[in-house]
């Protein structure tokens, strides 16, 4: 179900660091699974400092992913959503190429908080990390862990275009967090992690619905949970702090510069 998780694996097993991209002077590969947020991000920050302009073709495909690190087909889907969302046009056969058609832009006109932007993510991540990790060095009850699995599954259910769909994604993905903080036991974090998620969700809704990101999002739910009911806080850690990341950059991608 998870299309960018298959490629993302692929992308941090076969295509991962070493020494030939080094040596050939391009940025190692990525590794933690956020291959197609980076791409997102990369493609948007070089439309919006002007690299490429609107009306321009960007190049070839094996050209653009080797410019990026990232392989041919994680640049499609990348391409495909930013198709999308209306800032290029994607054209296939022998004639075909991608031109940009417009400059990244949020729902709104109105200017974004950059230190607000900022200061979100960065504290998400602090919380997100702590949470995991203390959560997975608890001895949870079936309650508390059958509640874990079931606020993760939910998460699933709406992947439609729907704005209904959307505020129902955002709503359950809410809840998925919020039942990870208060399994800490920490009310104090839950708290901090509740306003925290409301910022979150705030910023994401100045952007473009990525699906190929949610269904990332929700394998990336699934491997946290994995890894709090097997007791591995290292692994519960990585992995929240890897998700973090992922929204990051996509947040980053569409609205730094407005």
């Amino acid at each position: 179900m998870d299309r960018n998780d298959d490629d993302g694996s692929r992308e941090s097993g076969r295509e991962g660091t070493g020494s030939g991209a080094e040596a050939a002077g391009r940025p190692p590969r990525l590794r933690g699974g956020n291959v197609f947020e980076h791409t997102i991000a990369e493609l948007l920050r070089a439309i919006r400092l002007g690299k490429y302009l609107v009306g321009d073709k960007l190049p070839p495909e094996r050209e653009l992913a080797a410019q990026i690190n990232v392989s041919r087909a994680t640049l499609r889907q990348a391409l495909s959503e930013l198709q999308i969302a209306g800032v290029v046009s994607v054209r296939r056969g022998r004639y075909g190429g991608t031109v940009v058609t417009a400059l990244p832009s949020a729902d709104t006109d109105a200017g974004i908080d950059l230190g607000e932007l900022d200061d979100a993510v960065r504290f998400r991540l602090i919380l997100e990390t702590a949470a995991a990790r203390i959560v997975a060095g608890r001895d949870l009850s079936e309650a508390e862990r059958e509640t874990l699995v079931a606020a993760e599954q939910r998460c699933w259910m709406p992947l439609g275009s729907s704005a209904e769909d959307i505020e129902q994604f955002r709503a359950l993905d809410a809840r998925f967090h919020l039942t990870i903080a208060e399994l800490t036991g920490i009310p104090s974090l839950t708290q901090a992690a509740a306003t925290t998620r409301d910022r979150i969700n705030a910023l994401l809704d100045r952007i473009p619905f990525i699906h190929t990101n949610v269904e990332h999002s929700c394998a990336q739910h699934a491997r946290l949970v994995e890894a709090i009911l097997d007791h591995d806080a290292e692994a519960a850690a990585t992995l929240a702090a890897q998700h973090a990341e992922g929204t990051e950059q996509l947040l980053r991608g569409f609205l730094e510069g407005k």
